[in-house]
């Protein structure tokens, strides 16, 4: 019986060490951690050997945001925004279809949009757990015109101001 269990563990040493260069290729894929008022993200997952990657390191982040289609089909290009419970902005950029994001305990509300089909949900982050919020919009989101989500959600838009042109209408243009 003795010769049986250390076959057993030699077996499962063997195993753990052809593991290991697998782990190591998906750590190595992993986009570089960047940071924003004092807030640690990394953005990406396009490609599986990425994708493999920041789900691998998703453990060690407050929160994981994935962006799809209903479908499944992962969106890249997804404006995200994320406002601590004072509506202050901590968070402004633009995401691959995983963002992966260190936030200090607390209540956010966190908006993504993709051509201009904004989808806002409220994250509540409690410090040593791990939280993964998926978006869903429909399928071929992208390819839908921006006119249809702007007539349905005119204020979620940025707000336009008059430039002052002397046509007595105004330029209009968007507020960067």
């Amino acid at each position: 019986m003795k010769t049986v269990g250390n076959l057993t563990l030699s077996l499962l040493a063997i195993g753990m060490l052809q593991a290991t260069p697998a782990l190591t290729a998906d750590l190595g894929a992993l986009p570089p951690a960047q940071m924003h008022n004092g807030i640690t993200y990394i953005t990406g997952g396009i490609g599986q050997p990425e994708s493999t990657a920041m789900k691998a390191a998703a453990g060690r982040y407050d929160l994981m945001l994935t962006f799809a289609e209903r479908s499944g089909a992962y969106l890249a290009g997804v404006k995200v925004n994320i406002a601590d419970r004072s509506g202050d902005t901590i968070l402004d950029i633009v995401s691959g279809p995983i963002l992966l994001v260190d936030l200090p305990a607390g209540s956010y509300r966190v908006r993504a949009d993709v051509a201009g089909n904004p989808l806002i949900k409220t994250v509540n982050v409690a410090g040593k757990t791990h939280r993964h919020v998926a978006y869903a919009w429909p399928n071929n989101i992208d390819e839908r015109s921006e006119f249809s989500a702007f007539e349905s959600e005119p204020m979620e838009r940025a707000p336009c101001k008059s430039t002052g042109a002397s046509s007595g209408m105004g330029e209009m243009r968007w507020n960067e």
